[in-house]
């Protein structure tokens, strides 16, 4: 009787020039020796083979390689590279919302609101802060804004992203944030006609040039979602924006429709930019912006606010949220609009709506690829 061929050179064609050869032919031998199947010349050769010094460490590598991937597939499953802990906020039925609304109605005729009380589901913007807000709902009957925010360090960028406006020749409502003392005196003045508000966390000097990353940038960056949620309480359509940003043409005709909730300009494919955001005030903003100034206020270490945007967006958090992504053309950061070899613009072209220098971390580099592109307009 013939000795059955062995497994591994039945699976050799299919295996050739593979790693995983020489597992099958380990496999192979152990098969053999539990099934009996060979001769008792062919057993000790198995098993000389298998007790081999090369054997063993083959079978090592096995068990070591096998240990690493299952040790990173548990950390992937059950730890996030955000950690959310008990206690997220709960997303509202229209029904709740529509009670809340009608709650904060009776309350604020009393001269007490929502915003005054401590509750789980409550930001920690101070009272003052949305009062403002408040306050300015009623003075715009037009439910539609650019928001940006302007510290001293970056006040140049502001005057120059408000110049180029002007020169699109719209008058959008424009609020602007002030996150320091001295910025926000500067711009109560400015000829635009801006609604300025300062949160009460205003740095009451003057900050100089906060650089991207730095933790101070990254503390006054993280407010901006809990902003930009007390306006879409009141009923606006938010346009947020940064100031290191330039509009070449009106950017409103490409936020038309109620097909979606949130739009925002990309800075890959699948990776937003929390810089430039334009925001519809439906039951899901709301949340979205509730869930993502939560994780920013309960998390170990600071986090920066496009990095948990962009976690939020890409898993299971918030799962029914609308997303319409932004075309690089017509929003193009410096990634696309810059060219970084021969310190040149590129690809402006007639679709060219708005510019945001992304990709840029420092103030004076910013400046350098303004003054290169020719959109520096400040004297």
């Amino acid at each position: 009787m013939q000795d059955p061929l062995p497994i591994a050179d039945i699976l050799e064609p299919t295996l050739r020039y593979s790693f995983l050869t020489r597992f099958a032919r380990y496999f192979a031998h152990i098969s053999l020796i539990i099934s009996g199947i060979s001769h008792k010349n062919h057993l000790c050769s198995s098993m000389s083979k298998l007790l081999s010094p090369r054997c063993f460490c083959r079978a090592a590598l096995v068990v070591l390689f096998s240990v690493t991937f299952a040790s990173v597939g548990l950390w992937l499953h059950f730890k996030t590279p955000i950690d959310m802990l008990h206690g997220m906020p709960q997303e509202d039925s229209n029904e709740e919302l529509a009670l809340r609304y009608e709650t904060e109605f009776e309350e604020e005729e009393e001269g007490l609101t929502q915003d005054d009380q401590l509750g789980p589901n409550s930001l920690s913007v101070a009272p003052s802060f949305a009062d403002e807000v408040r306050a300015l709902a009623k003075a715009l009957p037009k439910r539609k804004i650019v928001l940006t925010t302007a510290n001293t360090g970056f006040l140049d960028f502001t005057q120059n992203m408000l110049l180029s406006i002007q020169r699109v020749g719209i008058h959008p409502e424009v609020v602007v944030i002030c996150e320091d003392e001295a910025t926000y005196k500067f711009l109560l003045k400015h000829r635009y006609g801006l609604h300025v508000l300062k949160p009460p966390n205003a740095i009451p000097e003057a900050a100089g040039v906060l650089n991207y990353g730095v933790p101070d940038y990254v503390t006054l960056v993280n407010n901006r979602p809990k902003y930009t949620y007390e306006f879409i309480k009141q009923g606006f359509e938010v346009f947020f924006v940064d100031s290191d940003t330039f509009w070449f043409r009106d950017p409103f005709p490409y936020f038309k429709g109620d097909q979606y909730d949130v739009a925002f300009m990309r800075d890959y494919r699948k990776v937003f930019n929390a810089g430039v955001g334009f925001y519809r005030p439906t039951n899901r903003t709301e949340y979205f912006l509730r869930l993502w100034s939560w994780v920013l206020e309960t998390q170990p270490k600071i986090r920066h606010d496009q990095h948990v945007m962009n976690y939020i967006l890409s898993s299971k958090i918030s799962p029914d949220i609308k997303i319409r992504s932004l075309s690089f053309q017509v929003f193009p950061t410096c990634k696309i609009l810059y060219d970084w070899d021969h310190e040149v613009c590129r690809n402006v072209t007639k679709k060219t709506a708005l510019f945001h220098a992304a990709f840029v971390p420092d103030h004076d580099n910013k400046r350098k690829v303004f003054d290169i592109c020719k959109i520096w307009l400040l004297n």
